[in-house]
């Protein structure tokens, strides 16, 4: 949703340069640093920094990923009896909420498991079809290689945009309305429509 946003915010101010940065290591820092205007983040890793202000941006949910040829592909949703007999990589930095399901989950001895280093890994491994594994949803790049299908749990991942409280550029906030707006309109959509 990104690249209409851009679009359409530089066709009604063609002066301002909006370019994303896709850098998930040193985002952070480089945000922190002043080298960036605005971060996406998972609200609860950036709640105690100061001097900046969070602008919530929706719940991502959390979603089951598989090739299209696995049997799960053909579901609408899944639950934590679909993973019997699976193997699930947990791991690789996961966001808290993430982690709570995934620790559930391996209590079950009907469910195997391995460690991943990182998201990147994991989607290997899925296209291997070595293993499945549970992603934030806004992580979804919706290649036809992977199939995401919404997991039935409670756990979702609060996502921000960060500014600094010193930046009062007024494009700047117009641009972080624009994209908030966007995302809750799209939520009430999804609400309606039962997605």
């Amino acid at each position: 949703m990104l690249p209409e946003i851009i679009e359409r915010y530089q066709q009604e101010e063609p002066s301002v340069s909006v370019t994303p940065q896709f850098n998930y290591h040193h985002a952070p820092e480089n945000f922190l640093q002043g080298e960036r205007d605005i971060l996406f983040a998972i609200r609860n890793s950036v709640k105690q920094v100061p001097d900046i202000v969070l602008h919530p941006l929706f719940d991502s949910r959390l979603c089951l990923v598989c090739r299209p040829d696995d049997p799960l592909a053909e579901k609408t949703l899944i639950r934590e009896e679909d993973l019997f007999g699976r193997t699930l990589m947990i791991g690789g930095g996961s966001p808290a909420p993430l982690r709570a399901l995934q620790q559930r989950l391996i209590r079950h001895p009907e469910i195997s498991y391995f460690n991943s280093n990182d998201h990147d890994t994991s989607l290997t491994f899925v296209a291997a079809g070595k293993a499945i594994v549970i992603a934030p949803d806004f992580l979804n790049n919706h290649h036809p290689q992977f199939r995401w299908i919404p997991f039935d749990c409670e756990e979702k991942i609060p996502c921000v945009l960060c500014t600094h409280s010193s930046d009062k550029r007024k494009t700047l906030k117009e641009f972080t309305e624009r994209i908030c707006r966007y995302y809750r309109d799209i939520q009430v959509r999804n609400v309606i429509m039962g997605i």
